[in-house]
C-alpha cells in the first residue's frame, strides 16, 4: 500500500525529468544547428573573399590589356578601345536576346525572356509590361510582383506609348532619363508598351546597351508572341487574337 502511494508520488517528478531531457536535447540540436549555420556562413564569407579577389585581379589584368593594346596602335586614343568594347558587348547582348525570342515556345518563354532582359541587362528595379486587345490593356509582367510599377503610376506615359506608336518620357531631351514607356510594335501599330519607372543605383541612368535593348524588346515581343500562336496551330490572321487567350494577365502592385 506504502509502496504504491511511492510510485504515484515519483511520477510527476520522473515527467519533469522526462520534459527536462526532452528540452535539454532540442538545446543540443538547436546548438548543433546554429554550429553547421555558422560553418557554412564562415564557407560562403571565404567564398566571397576569394571572388571579390579574383574580380579585382580580372579587371587589373584587363586594364593592363587594355593599355598595352592602346600603347600598340599608334593615333588611336584609349577611349575608342572602350567605345569599341561597349559596341561589342553591346551586339552580343542583342544578338542574344533577339536568338532567345527567335526560339520561344510558349508566351510565357516570351514575357520570362522580356523580365530578364528588363531586370539584368536593362537595370530596371520598377517596370510593367502591358498587351491590348480591342477594349482590354492587360498586365502580363513582370511576373514576379516584387518588381512591379505602383498602380497607375506613370500610366499617361503608357497611354502615349499606344497612342502614338512611339517612346514617351516625361523629361524630354534629357539622354537616358526615367521614366520611359516604350510601345511594343506589331505591323507598325502599338499592341503593348513596356514601362521602365526606376533603374536600380548601379546603372543609374539608360545608356546606349539599355536603349538599344529597348527597341529590340519594342519591335520583337508582339511578333514573339504571334509566333507562339501560330506555333500552336494558329493563323496569322488571327494570331494576335488567340495570344489574349494563351496569355494570362497578373495583379499589378499595390505597394
Amino acid at each position: 500500500m506504502g509502496s504504491e502511494d511511492d510510485g504515484a508520488r515519483l511520477d510527476p517528478a520522473d515527467a519533469v525529468l522526462a520534459a527536462m531531457r526532452r528540452s535539454i536535447d532540442l538545446v543540443q540540436d538547436l546548438l548543433y544547428t546554429a554550429a553547421v549555420q555558422a560553418e557554412r556562413i564562415r564557407s560562403l564569407d571565404a567564398e566571397l573573399t576569394n571572388a571579390r579577389q579574383r574580380i579585382a585581379f580580372l579587371e587589373g589584368e584587363t586594364s593592363q590589356l587594355r593599355q598595352r593594346l592602346a600603347d600598340g596602335v599608334q593615333g588611336v586614343d584609349p577611349a575608342q578601345f572602350e567605345d569599341l568594347i561597349e559596341e561589342q558587348n553591346a551586339f552580343a547582348h542583342l544578338f542574344v536576346t533577339s536568338d532567345r525570342l527567335s526560339r520561344v515556345r510558349t508566351p510565357d518563354e516570351v514575357i520570362r525572356v522580356a523580365d530578364e532582359v528588363v531586370q539584368n541587362l536593362v537595370g530596371a528595379d520598377r517596370y510593367g509590361i502591358w498587351l491590348r486587345w480591342e477594349g482590354e490593356l492587360r498586365l502580363v509582367g513582370p511576373t514576379d510582383p516584387r518588381w512591379r510599377s505602383e498602380p497607375n503610376l506613370y500610366r499617361d506615359l503608357v497611354n502615349q506609348a499606344l497612342t502614338h506608336a512611339k517612346p514617351a518620357r516625361t523629361t524630354v531631351g534629357l539622354a537616358g532619363a526615367v521614366p520611359i514607356a516604350v510601345p511594343l510594335l506589331l505591323d507598325g501599330s502599338a499592341v503593348g508598351a513596356l514601362l521602365v519607372a526606376g533603374l536600380v543605383p548601379q546603372v543609374g541612368r539608360l545608356g546606349r546597351l539599355q536603349d538599344d535593348l529597348l527597341h529590340l524588346l519594342s519591335e520583337r515581343i508582339g511578333p514573339s508572341l504571334c509566333l507562339t500562336a501560330l506555333r500552336s496551330g494558329g493563323s496569322v490572321a488571327t494570331a494576335w487574337a488567340e495570344v489574349r487567350a494563351m496569355v494570362p494577365g497578373v495583379e499589378e502592385s499595390r505597394s
